[in-house]
């Protein structure tokens, strides 16, 4: 008895000090969703402030589009910038499906991210700053599977152009060639 009362606090101050401790390592948070994965140019958030940039501005442009070898050259406000650049804020290298296979080259003011697997339908995208602000977009994408093959190339030059160009070849219909050009 003289034991348990000698040693009495001994124990709850060695249980307090072990909860406390358990309670601290508890809260620790580990974040392993982006654990290797290296976070490159954000597209979509830049087309979405262009889109926004261009809502607010309201640009007269010269647009053309293009349907194999007939084109027809209008100008024309764009009512819905979000519809128009579409295919843009599509596009996002940080994809899960894409870690691990960009590479990454920077030569002056251009940062080119090539794809390096050909089951992915991104190939290559290009970044132009100048004043170290984006000025241009390019962007590769192929498609391959049993019913058809398409290529776009899509290129976004701040306060001067865009362009979506698209060849597609399918299966029991043929080849197609699309080209929307719009010029600020």
């Amino acid at each position: 008895m003289f034991w348990y009362k000698q040693h009495k606090y001994s124990v709850f101050k060695a249980i307090g000090i072990l909860s406390l401790a358990s309670a601290l390592f508890s809260c620790t948070s580990t974040d392993t969703s982006t654990k290797g994965q290296v976070k490159l140019f954000d597209l979509p958030s830049f087309f979405q402030s262009e889109i926004k940039r261009l809502k607010k501005i309201n640009p007269t442009i010269t647009k053309t589009v293009r349907k194999d070898s007939i084109s027809e050259v209008k100008q024309i406000k764009i009512d819905n910038w979000d519809t128009e650049l579409s295919s843009f804020v599509s596009t996002d290298i940080n994809k899960p499906a894409y870690d691990g296979f960009v590479d990454v080259d920077s030569v002056d003011n251009l940062v080119t991210y090539t794809v390096t697997s050909p089951d992915l339908d991104l190939s290559c995208i290009q970044i132009l700053y100048k004043n170290e602000k984006v000025s241009d977009v390019i962007i590769e994408r192929k498609v391959k599977n049993s019913l058809y093959n398409t290529t776009e190339f899509l290129e976004y030059r701040k306060d001067d152009s865009y362009t979506v160009e698209k060849n597609q070849s399918v299966i029991a219909v043929g080849d197609n060639y699309y080209k929307i050009e719009g010029k600020f």
